[in-house]
Formats: C-alpha cells, sequence, structure tokens
C-alpha cells in the first residue's frame, strides 16, 4: 500500500512537472510574439520571469511536503499494521497452546483497535486527496453555519459523554451565512471538536461557539484540555508536524488531520487559528468570510 502511494505520489509529481514545462514554454512565446509586434516587452518579461520563478518555488515546495508525507504516512501505516501481525501471531500460539478465552478477547480487542486506527489514517489519506484535488471538491453554496455546527456537535455529543465531558454549544442569534463546500465544512469542524474531546482529561468542558463579527463568522471551540507548548504553535497546520501523541486515553492520530483541516478552510476562503498553553487547554478558531 505505501509502495503504491508513493507510485501514485511520484506519477503526480511528473505530470506536474510536464504541465509547468507546457505553462512555461506557452509564457516564453508569449514574450516573443509581443516583441515581434513591436510592443515593449520589459515590463511583461519580469513579470512573467516572476510567476515562473513563484511557480517553480510552489512546486519545488509541494514535491518536499509531499516527500515528508508519505515518509511519515509510511511510519504511520506500518505501527498499526505491525501490532495487528504481532497480536495474531500471539492468537495463533495461544489457540496452540490451549485457549485462554480471556486472554483472546484481549487480542481481538487489540486487533479490532489496530484496525481502526488503519482505518482512521486511510479516511484521512482520502480527505487528503481531496483537498489536493479541485477536480472533486463540491460546489460551495450558501449556508447558516449554525445548522452545520449544531449537526457536528449533537454527532460528537456521544463521543464527549463516553469521557465524561460537558459540550456546550452557543449559536447566533441570527443566521451566519457562508459560502462553503458544505461537507468540507463539516469535517472541519469535526475535527476540531473532536480534537477537544480526545486532549482533554476525563470530566472536562468543551465550548463551541458561533460568532458574527463585522464581515467574518467564527466558530470558537474552546477546551481545558492539555494544551499544546507554545514553541510547537508555529507547526500546528502542516503536515510534517510533530504533534502526533496519543489522545489523553490512548485514542490514535494520525498527525493530518489539522493540515487538512486548514487546506479545506483555505479553499472556502478562511483560515484556521490556535491560541493555546500547555496544561490548560487550546482555542481552535475557524474565520469564514461572512456573506
Amino acid at each position: 500500500m505505501v509502495q503504491h502511494l508513493y507510485e501514485s505520489q511520484t506519477q503526480q509529481n511528473e505530470e506536474a512537472q510536464d504541465n509547468h514545462f507546457s505553462e512555461d514554454q506557452t509564457a516564453i512565446d508569449d514574450i516573443l510574439d509581443q516583441n515581434d509586434s513591436g510592443a515593449s516587452p520589459v515590463f511583461s518579461l519580469l513579470k512573467q520571469i516572476n510567476d515562473l520563478a513563484s511557480r517553480q518555488k510552489q512546486s519545488e515546495h509541494q514535491a518536499e511536503v509531499s516527500k515528508k508525507m508519505l515518509s511519515m504516512t509510511s511510519h504511520d501505516l506500518m505501527s498499526p499494521i505491525n501490532a495487528i501481525t504481532g497480536y495474531l501471531d500471539l492468537m495463533k500460539h495461544s489457540l496452540d497452546a490451549g485457549v485462554d478465552p480471556d486472554q483472546l478477547a484481549d487480542y481481538r480487542m487489540r486487533i479490532k483497535s489496530g484496525i481502526s486506527d488503519l482505518s482512521a489514517i486511510v479516511q484521512n489519506l482520502r480527505e487528503l486527496a481531496h483537498s489536493e484535488s479541485v477536480e472533486d471538491a463540491s460546489l460551495p453554496c450558501e449556508v447558516d453555519i449554525n445548522w452545520v455546527v449544531r449537526e457536528v456537535c449533537e454527532i460528537m455529543d456521544g463521543a464527549a459523554v463516553a469521557k465524561e465531558h460537558v459540550l456546550i454549544s452557543t449559536f447566533t442569534s441570527t443566521p451566519a451565512h457562508v459560502n462553503a463546500d458544505i461537507p468540507q465544512l463539516k469535517r472541519v469542524i469535526y475535527n476540531l471538536v473532536s480534537n477537544a474531546i480526545k486532549y482533554t482529561h476525563r470530566g472536562g468542558l468543551i465550548r463551541v461557539n458561533v460568532r458574527k463579527e463585522r464581515n467574518e463568522v467564527k466558530v470558537i471551540v474552546r477546551d481545558n484540555g492539555i494544551g499544546i507548548p507554545e514553541e510547537e504553535h508555529c507547526n500546528i497546520f502542516k503536515p510534517n508536524n510533530k504533534l502526533q501523541s496519543c489522545g489523553t486515553e490512548d485514542e490514535p492520530s494520525s498527525g493530518l488531520g489539522l493540515y487538512i483541516c486548514s487546506r479545506f478552510a483555505e479553499a472556502m476562503n478562511g483560515y484556521l487559528t490556535v491560541e493555546s498553553e500547555q496544561n490548560k487547554g487550546s482555542v481552535f478558531t475557524l474565520h469564514l468570510p461572512n456573506i
């Protein structure tokens, strides 16, 4: 599977390079056409050189990001695979030596957990591919974000109750309309609330607030969880961040969730911000233009 991901990414990079070459050649041809027609090409030349350099820099950056993500994902995939393989071997030895029902039940539970981890990683990879593909994006539409947040909080209430959290949500008194890809919007809010639940010790308090301020709408997710060291704030929304620790009760994390959320937010002309202090909690805010 990892090899397939690598080959797929390599093919995408090669196709991207071919596309850039074609675009660069077109830009050069345009300059020559201007020169032939007698128009001064100096300004256009400088502008297009700058554009070409920007595209090259962006391409190199994306290639580096892809390389780091492949390395990180390979490690993420192998961890649950190795765990599943190990517990399957232990189950076989237990069956050969005589069945211990309690031990077998424990092995089954751990194998199920490993499969869940794999499923979460694959889901994140699918969403990452979706965030990188313009063709796969849904058409944005006008939506009252209060409705979206309310629906997500209702879905997440069970997970909050399971950890004895109190999940409180508040909304604007009037509709807060945004132009958004609704599945992407739901995923961003879901991920922020899920992280708050995951990284808050049992019995915590999680608040989700919708606010409308001037020309923007905010969805604010606040918790009193473990927090994030200040020196790591600049890396939170990067694909190669090192904030891949498990939740307070060993809930799995692939490390891609916040990066994907930031890409989705940008696709909706918005952005994410974070305020956090270690051992005191975090505040993640989704900012979107109000319409």
